[in-house]
């Protein structure tokens, strides 16, 4: 009997098990819920960064934003006809109040468009924002979603769900650059190059380092900070100051670096004159040296390390030579 063997594709490793479309409020993929937000309404002039209080939190999130370029002089020339229709309108006095008060919102926000792009030389911008919360229950996806919804209103941006689009949304959210056309005309908003500038994304400040030792939390995100002082690729030096309230931790957090560092086979020299880490030393097996006049411990200048290893004349004996050499010379010169 010959078996022939089925087609199976790259794309088939990373393909979710099912996707389920069912719930209009939520898309599931994998036992995972996803539901999206879709930004519809924002302050154009923006004087901090919109999205910082977003990434700072500690939700599950994806968040996309799209831009297109307009272009200016078919946007001056399309915003002065608007103008004039909307001028005249408003000299017309058989509209009620309400359509008058539309009318001239539109008309003050097109003449403060086309004023920034005449004198102060700004470009304009279709911008869309999408961000899809997820989780794997149904009770904290909706605690998630309320708490974003917090957050946006807090700067000043109206969200609405994406119910009946979240297959469209989810779409978006991801790196395929998608920007459909059912979730597109929704989430289209005018911004000019002042106001693009408060979406900057990037300003997480986390930090990360891969061969690290964990330090704490960040309190502005609660991300966990990892730091490997000893990356001279990354940082010039391995020095650190550590500072704090009396109670506040500082000896139990400079031993607890301690042990992390007899973990990772680091070599550490303590000086201790309120002799605090004396048992730290004997639990680790370390080497304590009492320093003083009626000492009995003393300290040889003529000790050469075993992995001492020459290199032409910049190996550790040559340099250990030298410094003797000094000393003899200090003897020396102090005796005359």
């Amino acid at each position: 009997m010959q078996f022939i063997e089925g087609a199976f594709e790259t794309k088939d490793y990373i393909s979710p098990a099912y996707i389920s479309l069912s719930n209009p409020k939520y898309i599931e993929i994998d036992e995972m819920l996803y539901s999206t937000l879709i930004g519809v309404n924002y302050y154009r002039e923006q004087n901090d960064l919109i999205l910082k209080n977003l990434i700072d939190t500690n939700v599950n999130m994806n968040v996309s934003i799209f831009y297109e370029k307009q272009d200016s002089y078919k946007t001056i020339r399309e915003l002065t006809y608007h103008i004039g229709n909307v001028g005249v309108e408003l000299k017309e006095n058989n509209q009620n109040r309400q359509d008058i008060d539309i009318a001239a919102f539109a008309y003050n926000d097109a003449k403060y468009i086309r004023r920034e792009m005449q004198v102060n030389n700004e470009e304009i911008y279709y911008m869309y924002i999408y961000l899809t919360v997820f989780s794997k229950d149904k009770k904290e996806l909706e605690y998630l979603l309320n708490k974003v919804e917090g957050i946006t209103q807090s700067r000043g941006i109206q969200t609405r769900r994406a119910y009946f689009r979240e297959e469209q949304g989810y779409l978006a959210t991801l790196p395929l650059m998608q920007n459909h056309n059912d979730i597109k005309s929704v989430a289209k908003r005018n911004i000019l190059t002042s106001g693009l500038v408060s979406t900057y994304p990037f300003i997480s400040s986390s930090i990360f380092d891969e061969n690290g030792i964990f330090i704490g939390t960040n309190i502005y995100n609660n991300s966990l900070v990892f730091i490997d002082r000893y990356n001279t690729q990354k940082y010039k030096n391995a020095n650190m100051c550590i500072f704090g309230t009396s109670g506040a931790g500082k000896s139990f957090y400079t031993k607890l670096l301690i042990f992390r560092n007899r973990l990772l086979g680091i070599e550490q020299y303590i000086i201790d004159p309120e002799r605090e880490y004396i048992k730290i030393c004997e639990n680790l097996g370390g080497t304590l040296l009492k320093i003083g006049p009626t000492s009995n411990t003393y300290i040889n200048i003529f000790d050469i390390r075993e992995e001492s290893v020459e290199d032409a004349e910049q190996g550790y004996l040559a340099t250990k030579i030298r410094k003797i050499n000094w000393i003899f010379q200090l003897n020396f010169w102090g005796n005359e």
